[in-house]
This record gives structure tokens, sequence and C-alpha cells, in this order.
């Protein structure tokens, strides 16, 4: 068999096979088989039907493709092992002759393609500080006072701030809107999350009151009333205070373990800046590879990214109906065209790809393994998230072929420190 191998591009491949007949006929007597237990011919048994009389039956042009079914493939596959070369892709097949000279076609495949790795030590990112101000601390402790508030009914004008107990229903006419009305709402007066009227509407007011005024619904609104006009009527049941614990000792007791103020502030301290580290670490790793994949310049094989961007479409479509939101809806809100959001899902798996094949690489060039404790280390992790026994995991993984995708994941992550421990890593310098 002569094959003859073209680099069509980057990550296309385009291979030239011609097979002689004696090449083809172990392939054209399986087709033969398959036929004969397949067809059912009168007076013969299935399997036991002469070739001449199913040649007969059958016409020329089904037995020749029925060949070519047998014989492609295999020739293919032969010819993929003699040129040592790796697909990523199903080929295209293009028949050029097929007659009593023999079988040639072409095969037009995608293959990975060659990486130019940088110098990792050349590359440069900054590391966030991760050292704690004390307005961090301040806002944490804010938040801790927040979470500790009470609401005190006051019989007061309302102001903003104030928590405020109403109905509310809205009207187009005389038909109520569902979307727009709600019983025993508890509404923050100024955050104005609704519709800006009501809270203008409900400041100054008391138990009591009464308010009707008209306002346009946000477009991204669910239901049909979205950027239309509607009335408002509510009913103003009660007046809430919110109460800010004061920051002393008796607070730091009654909202941690801690006996003092001065302990709780050293206590978040520490929590704020084991965070800002690990958060530092992640987006040193991000910047890294971000700057690799643009110095590579790796150009990014079809397949790899259509699997990838079917993978990231179904995952948003789970992740939308999970949050019972329709994709309609979701466009709706965000303003967005259905092909707006698949070329932004596409330059995400081109992305993903591309650091794929270079962390790929790397791990090839270092001879990077994932061992076996690797493994039981990642089956643990995965296992507690999926609440399943790790041996569980792993006998699932390896029954849908799956088990050697996380050895690959460890394999990238191991790739991605080295290139961490190579880089030239400065720290941020946090502004005033």
């Amino acid at each position: 068999m002569k094959t003859t191998v073209t680099q069509e591009g980057p990550t296309k491949v385009r291979i030239s096979v011609e097979a002689t007949p004696d090449e083809v006929a172990p392939a054209v007597d399986r087709a033969f088989e398959r036929l004969a237990g397949e067809v059912k011919v009168p007076g013969f048994r299935k399997g036991k039907v002469p070739r001449k009389v199913l040649e007969a039956r059958l016409g020329a042009d089904e037995i020749r493709e029925a060949s070519l079914q047998e014989a492609v493939p295999l020739l293919w596959r032969q010819a993929m092992t003699e040129s040592d070369i790796s697909p990523i892709s199903l080929p295209d097949i293009e028949v050029q002759s097929y007659d009593d000279q023999g079988l040639s076609f072409d095969a037009l495949f995608e293959v990975r393609p060659e990486i130019n790795l940088p110098d990792f030590a050349t590359i440069s990112v900054e590391r966030p500080d991760t050292d704690v101000t004390d307005a961090e601390i301040e806002d944490q402790l804010a938040r801790l006072q927040d979470r500790f508030a009470t609401l005190e009914t006051i019989a007061r004008p309302s102001q903003r701030g104030d928590f405020m107990l109403i109905d509310l229903k809205g009207y187009v006419h005389d038909a109520e809107v569902p979307e727009a009305s709600a019983t025993d709402l508890l509404y923050e007066v100024g955050t104005e999350r609704f519709v800006p009227e009501l809270d203008r509407e409900l400041e100054g007011k008391r138990q009591g009151d009464i308010l009707k005024f008209n306002a346009t619904l946000p477009p991204n609104y669910p239901g049909e009333f979205a950027e239309k006009e509607i009335s408002f009527q509510v009913l103003v049941k009660e007046n809430r205070q919110k109460n800010i614990p004061a920051l002393d000792d008796e607070f730091a007791k009654s909202a941690s373990e801690f006996d003092t103020l001065d302990e709780l502030r050293a206590d978040l301290k520490t929590r704020i800046g084991e965070l800002k580290r690990v958060s530092a670490d992640s987006e040193v790793r991000n910047r890294l590879l971000e700057k690799v994949i643009a110095e590579a310049s790796v150009p990014v094989p079809e397949a790899m990214t259509n699997d990838e961007l079917s993978f990231r479409v179904a995952r948003f479509s789970d992740q939308l109906r999970h949050a019972g939101v329709s994709v309609e809806q979701y466009l709706e809100r965000t303003g967005q065209t259905e092909e707006q959001v698949t070329d932004d899902l596409r330059t995400q798996a081109e992305r993903n790809v591309a650091a794929q094949l270079i962390l790929d690489e790397v791990g090839k060039r270092e001879e990077l393994e994932a061992t076996e404790e690797d493994l039981q280390a990642e089956l643990l992790v995965h296992a507690q998230a999926l609440q399943k026994e790790p041996e569980e995991l792993r006998k699932e993984l390896v029954s849908k072929g799956r088990l050697g995708a996380l050895a690959a994941d460890i394999i990238r992550r191991k790739a991605l420190d080295l290139i961490v421990e190579r880089a030239d890593i400065k720290t941020e310098t946090q502004s005033a």
C-alpha cells in the first residue's frame, strides 16, 4: 500500500492511499460475508449464499458500496499506523478510484498542531497584593453587624434604610398583574430594587398609609408587561427600623467564639489574608496561562473546539434550567442574541482548548505523570463532592472511559505548577 502525507494547514493533514487489488481483497471478502448473513435468498440459508448469487441479486453498485464500507476504514487505520499519525477527528473521505486496478482515496482530518513553547522564565506577571487593610477588616465587621441587626417596629415616618411591610398590587386597568404584586413584602426603602417610584412614595410614610402611583416596569422584568407602564396600589402595614449592634466586646461574644473585639479583628485579619492568598494564587495562574497562550499562538483544531463548545452549551443550558430560566428569558433579560451567546461560548472554548494543548505539551516534554497517589487524592475530592465512595466513582469513570481524562487533568495542573515555578512573578504595589 502506498501512502502520501500532505500537511494542509497547522491542524489539517491529507493522506492519499493507493491499495492494490490483493490489499483490498480481505475487506471485499468481509463485505460478502456480511451481505451473505443479511440478505435473504430463497433456497439458501443465511450466511451460505454464494458470491455470484449475491452479485446477481444485489447488483454491482451495492456490492461496490459494501466493499468500500469495509475497505476504506481498514486501509485508513493501517495508513495511520504506518505513518505514525494520531488523528483527532473523523476523516473526510474522497474515493478517487475503485476498479480492477485497486482502490485509491484521500482522507482529510485534523491533528494536534505543533506547539512552540515560550521560555517561561521570560514571562512576567504580577501577583495581587495579599496584605489585609484596615478597611477590609472594617467592611467584614460591618457585614457581621448587619447579620446581627434587629428590626424594631416604629411609629415615626419612614426614611431611607427602614424596612416596610407592605401589600403591593400592580394593575393594568382593572386586572391585577401577578408578576408585579406581593403580599406581606418586607421592603428596604432606598434600595430601588423594584421601581424607583416605589422608594420615593414610601419615604416619609406611616403605618396605614395607602399609596397610588404609576411606574414603568424595567426592560428585563418577567412577563408580558416589561417596559410598560402599570398602576400600583400599596398598603403600608408596618414600618421597621434596623438597629445595628455596637462594635464592642459584647458584640464579639454574641457574634463569634471570641471574648473581645480585638480577638475578633485578629481572626478576621487571618481569614481575609488566607482568602486573598488563595485568590492571588489563582489569579497568578490565570494571568500566566493567558500570557503563555498569547505568546505560543496555538492554532486550535476545529474538532476539539466544537467538542468543547458542545460541552459548554450543554452546561450553560443546564445552569439556566436549574435556575428556572429559559434560554429565551435569558436572552430577553440580558439583551443578547443567541448568536452573541454562542460566539462568547466559542471564544471560551477556543481559549480552553489552546490552554489544554499547551499544558499537554508541557506535560509531554517534562514527562509529567499522574501517579496512583495523585489519582486516589483526586478521586477522594470528587467523591466527597458527589457524596460517593472513591472506589465507586473510580468504577464509574472506568466504565465510561473517563479515568484517563481525570489523569490528564492532573498532569495539566502539574504542568501549570511548573510554569508558575519558572515564571517571573512580581507582587503588585497596593494603591493608597
